[in-house]
């Protein structure tokens, strides 16, 4: 189960105490061995350096979402009732939450950098891209969800995209106020354009990463109808339904309804896709 966890409690915080940070609840969190499985490699997940595989990144994700969730359940109980062992117990947990974000973070700093490059919004500074995705960057690792079996990077990328939008629309709400002198050298920029430009590019690459993974399942002769069909090759005219019916020997009826069937699969997984659905 899904539930993203925050503290607001209205007693007031504990003194040199940090209000406990925002998680993802799962039941698995309560079951025996949990804690002794993830981090049985501790400390090692966090103190390498670099990128992490698929199967690190789960555990380290797991780790950081289990630290919160820790940390409030020492802060209500010390809310109740503080002791040393609280006060030590806490300040172990800290150390981990912050260390383990910290791992994510820079093992996922080059996203921004890659988003950066592919940027098509030419109203935002460099400096002001890189905050916002550096922004994006935390709230992402803070809200991402390893339960569901899909990794950070899609997501990760997805989120650094949202906050470069929507700070180019602020950017250019701003310039339409304020009253600037002409400059016949200035493009102006047509920021519902770029940012569908941006989303199309996006969405197109998800799919790409869906055909080349065959995550929706298409059999070998589903995936033969939608090539010929849809071709993403550059130069490549597509197949009517007649010609692929006369190349397959089967009816133009039939071509159409593997092409439906095709389709439709495709738009399930592109909706069950973790990146799409930030």
């Amino acid at each position: 189960m899904r539930r993203v966890v925050t503290e607001k409690s209205e007693k007031p915080a504990l003194e040199n105490w940090l209000i406990p940070p925002p998680y993802i609840y799962n039941s698995e969190m309560d079951e025996s061995g949990f804690e002794s499985e993830i981090f049985a490699s501790w400390p090692d997940t966090v103190e390498s350096t670099g990128r992490i595989t698929a199967a690190e990144e789960t555990v380290v994700f797991k780790q950081l979402h289990y630290s919160a969730h820790m940390l409030r359940t020492l802060y209500l109980k010390a809310e109740k009732r503080l002791t040393r062992k609280t006060k030590k117990q806490y300040s172990t947990w800290t150390q981990r939450y912050h260390l383990v974000r910290s791992r994510l973070t820079e093992a996922n700093l080059g996203l921004v950098y890659e988003m950066i490059g592919r940027n098509r919004f030419t109203n935002l500074e460099h400096d002001d891209l890189r905050g916002e995705g550096m922004m994006a960057l935390l709230r992402a690792v803070d809200t991402f969800d390893p339960w569901r079996g899909y990794r950070f990077s899609t997501y990760g990328c997805n989120a650094i995209i949202r906050a470069f939008s929507r700070a180019a629309g602020k950017t250019a709400k701003r310039t339409s106020i304020v009253s600037a002198p002409f400059d016949p050298e200035f493009e102006e920029v047509d920021l519902q354009a770029a940012k569908h430009e941006d989303e199309q590019k996006f969405l197109t690459e998800r799919l790409n990463i869906v055909l080349d993974d065959n995550t929706a399942e298409l059999t070998d002769t589903e995936r033969f109808v939608i090539g010929k069909r849809f071709p993403m090759e550059f130069g490549i005219k597509k197949k009517t339904l007649e010609a692929l019916g006369r190349e397959m020997n089967v009816s133009k009826e039939r071509i159409r309804q593997i092409q439906i069937a095709a389709v439709t699969k495709i738009r399930s997984a592109l909706e069950a896709d973790a990146a799409l659905q930030f």
